[in-house]
C-alpha cells in the first residue's frame, strides 16, 4: 500500500481541528475589528489578520476534502475486507506503463497550461482589436453627428445675424459711437437677441476705446446691478489680442472686409470652434463696433481615433446695418 491511509486520516483530522481552532479565533478578531468597531488591531496588522484568516480558511477546506477522502478510502478497504474481495495485484508492466504515464501527464499539463494561456493572449488582442475598432467606429459617428448639429446651427446663425443688426435703433448707435450707452436698453437687446433666437444665442459688441486701451467689450456678463445707481455697464478693455489670426480677423472687420479665419480660432472675442456668426455696426458710413452672435454648442473634443475638430470660415460675406 502506497500510504497507511490510518496514519494520515488521523494526522489530517489533527490538522483540521488546529486550522478550525485557528481559524475561529482569526475570524473573530476580524469580526470585532470589522463590524462591531472597537478597532482593537492596527490598520497594519489588520491587514495581515485578513489575509491570515483568508489563507487558514483556504487550508481549512483543503484539508476537510483531504479527511472526507481518506474516510471515504477507509471506509472502502473495511468494506472489502469484510467482503473477503482479493487484493488487485498490478502487474509490473502496468506499474512500468504508470510510471512513464506520471512525467508525461505533467509534460502534457504543463504544455496544456502554456497552449491555453496563448490562447488566452491571442483571444485578449483580438477582443481588445475589436474593442478598438468599435470604439473608433462609435466616435466617429458621434462627430459626423455633432458635425452636421455644427453646420445646422451655423447656418441658423449666419440667418439670423442680419435680422440682429437691424435692432440697433438709430439712438442706440449714437450712444455706442459717443460712449453714452444705456445699460439698460443694452441689456434688454441682450435678453431679447437670446430669447428670440434659434439656439438662445448670446450677442457681444466690441468697440474702439480711448488710449491707452484699443478696444472693450460688452456683453450680458458686463452689466451689473447696483441698489443705489442701477445697471452699470462694466466691460472688458484690450490692449490687443492674444493671437495673430485673431488681430487680423478684427482689423479686416473694422475695415469693412470680411474676416474668414483659416485655422480653428478660439478668440477673445472671435471663435469658429463653436457656431458662431460676425459682422459691423455702421453709423455715418464708418465701422463704430463689432457685433459676435454666438450659440452654447461645441462638438465633442479630438481623441485618439477622431482627430477632427468643428470648425468654420465665418460668414461667406460682410454682414452690415
Amino acid at each position: 500500500m502506497l500510504f497507511n491511509h490510518r496514519f494520515l486520516l488521523r494526522l489530517i483530522t489533527n490538522l483540521v481541528v488546529c486550522a478550525l481552532a485557528l481559524s475561529s479565533v482569526g475570524v473573530l478578531l476580524w469580526t470585532i475589528d470589522e463590524f462591531i468597531g472597537w478597532d482593537i488591531l492596527p490598520d497594519a496588522i489588520g491587514i495581515y489578520v485578513r489575509a491570515s484568516v483568508i489563507g487558514m480558511a483556504w487550508v481549512t477546506f483543503t484539508l476537510i476534502v483531504i479527511h472526507v477522502l481518506l474516510s471515504l478510502t477507509l471506509f472502502a478497504e473495511a468494506s472489502a475486507s469484510r467482503a473477503k474481495l482479493p487484493d488487485v495485484q498490478v502487474s509490473p508492466e502496468l506499474k512500468r506503463k504508470l510510471n512513464r504515464l506520471v512525467p508525461l501527464t505533467g509534460v502534457v499539463a504543463i504544455v496544456l497550461f502554456f497552449g491555453l494561456q496563448a490562447a488566452n493572449r491571442v483571444r485578449g488582442n483580438v477582443v481588445a482589436r475589436l474593442d478598438r475598432q468599435e470604439t473608433e467606429q462609435r466616435q466617429r459617428e458621434e462627430f459626423e453627428k455633432a458635425s452636421l448639429e455644427f453646420d445646422r446651427i451655423q447656418q441658423d446663425l449666419d440667418q439670423s445675424l442680419p435680422q440682429v443688426l437691424e435692432l440697433f435703433t438709430p439712438s442706440l448707435l449714437n450712444s455706442i459711437q459717443t460712449n453714452t450707452i444705456s445699460p439698460g436698453e443694452l441689456r434688454q437687446l441682450f435678453q431679447a437677441v437670446s430669447v428670440s433666437f434659434p439656439h438662445s444665442p448670446s450677442l457681444a459688441l466690441l468697440i474702439p476705446a480711448q488710449q491707452p486701451y484699443r478696444y472693450y467689450r460688452l456683453d450680458a456678463e458686463a452689466i451689473a446691478y447696483n441698489e443705489e445707481r442701477g445697471f452699470l455697464l462694466q466691460p472688458q478693455y484690450y490692449f490687443g489680442f492674444p493671437t495673430q489670426l485673431e488681430t487680423e480677423a478684427v482689423n479686416q472687420l473694422f475695415a469693412e472686409q470680411a474676416a474668414a479665419p483659416t485655422a480653428a480660432l478660439t478668440g477673445v472675442f472671435i471663435r469658429n470652434t463653436t457656431p458662431s456668426s460676425w459682422g459691423v455696426l455702421r453709423l455715418n458710413g464708418r465701422v463704430i463696433a463689432l457685433v459676435h452672435l454666438e450659440a452654447a454648442y461645441r462638438c465633442p473634443e479630438p481623441t485618439e481615433f477622431v482627430k477632427d475638430s468643428c470648425t468654420h470660415d465665418g460668414p461667406e460675406e460682410l454682414y452690415a446695418n
